[in-house]
């Protein structure tokens, strides 16, 4: 669980130094100068033909050379993260580690090994990038890290030393969503954050809800409900609203009591289909850090958190941040 940051916090950084991770980078250090956490920098090589198939493969006359052959990844990777850490801050905690191990499984087992709070990785998202290509590691995490998982896309950078950020929390009502929201309390404790949205996005559309209500009208009028003159469409609408905002207002007070007090707080009712009210929201309140809980399920169309798809996950220039349960 995200709780307040302190000098005993280690932030593991996931770099695969193939792309421009400059701004991920800068990310992760102002992060560490906020908090003032250990930045644990990571690289994860390529796996030896051999360690892939598990034993389970023919081994090739020339085994020994390939694997001579790799090594050159590994010096290579030393330099990359040596430069790296050279331009880093010189006041920063940061330690470098080259693992050879598949991206995801090293991220997280060193985050475990040392009890990090927070991994981050950094994804591609934009029209020069297929819908999944470059986001493996990171919806691998997302799926999967026992660890909190902030991944960023490429190019977008967020400033924790001098800005003040607009948190959204996507929260289903459901015990998992409570986990998040708790951690979402934590996580802006470290942080300077301006405002904190909370969303709920009801299942149904406006129109689905006024022909509920005109059902329910309708057997006012032939007695099969009580009487009451002032119920319409909009009376049915402004009822459901106001209830789920004093529910969210209820779990957010529960979730952390005395620091929900001092946050600049708003709740957010949506109806409809909840990618594109959370798009639209995101336009809206312009956040730029997104947090859910990993209370998700693969389903035929690809991954999903509850019925929010990955895609509508992954904006362009917001930070996705998702929560495991405890």
């Amino acid at each position: 669980m995200l709780e307040l940051f302190s000098s005993g916090t280690t932030l593991v950084l996931g770099l695969d130094l193939k792309h421009d991770e400059t701004s991920l980078i800068k990310t992760a250090s102002s992060l560490a100068q906020r908090t003032g956490a250990r930045l644990l920098c990571v690289h994860a090589a390529q796996p030896f033909r051999s360690y892939a198939l598990a034993g389970e493969g023919f081994a090739l006359p020339y085994e020994e050379f390939e694997r001579e052959s790799y090594d050159s990844d590994i010096q290579s990777a030393e330099i990359s993260l040596q430069q790296i850490r050279e331009k880093l801050p010189p006041e920063l905690l940061v330690d470098v580690e080259i693992v050879r191990d598949y991206s995801e499984d090293a991220l997280e087992g060193l985050a475990r090994d040392c009890n990090a709070q927070l991994i981050l990785c950094g994804h591609r998202l934009g029209e020069e990038a297929a819908p999944l290509e470059g986001l493996s590691t990171s919806l691998s995490l997302m799926a999967h890290a026992s660890v909190p998982v902030m991944s960023l896309p490429l190019g977008t950078q967020l400033d924790f030393t001098q800005k003040a950020h607009k948190l959204l929390v996507a929260d289903s009502l459901q015990t998992g969503a409570f986990h998040a929201l708790k951690a979402a309390l934590g996580f802006s404790k470290s942080i300077d954050t301006e405002t904190f949205y909370h969303l709920h996005v009801y299942p149904n559309s406006v129109e689905e809800l006024q022909e509920s209500a005109e059902k329910i009208r309708l057997a006012m009028v032939e007695g099969r409900l009580p009487q009451d003159p002032s119920f319409n469409g909009d009376y049915y609408l402004e009822k459901i609203k106001a209830d789920l905002e004093h529910l969210l207002r209820r779990r957010h007070h529960e979730a952390d009591p005395e620091f929900a007090k001092g946050t600049q707080y708003k709740s957010l009712v949506r109806f409809g289909e909840p990618q594109e009210q959370l798009h639209k929201a995101v336009a809206e309140t312009k956040a730029d850090i997104l947090i859910f809980g990993k209370h998700h399920f693969l389903r035929p169309k690809g991954l999903s958190l509850g019925k929010i798809p990955y895609k509508a996950m992954l904006e362009k220039g917001v930070a996705t941040l998702v929560i495991p349960e405890p």
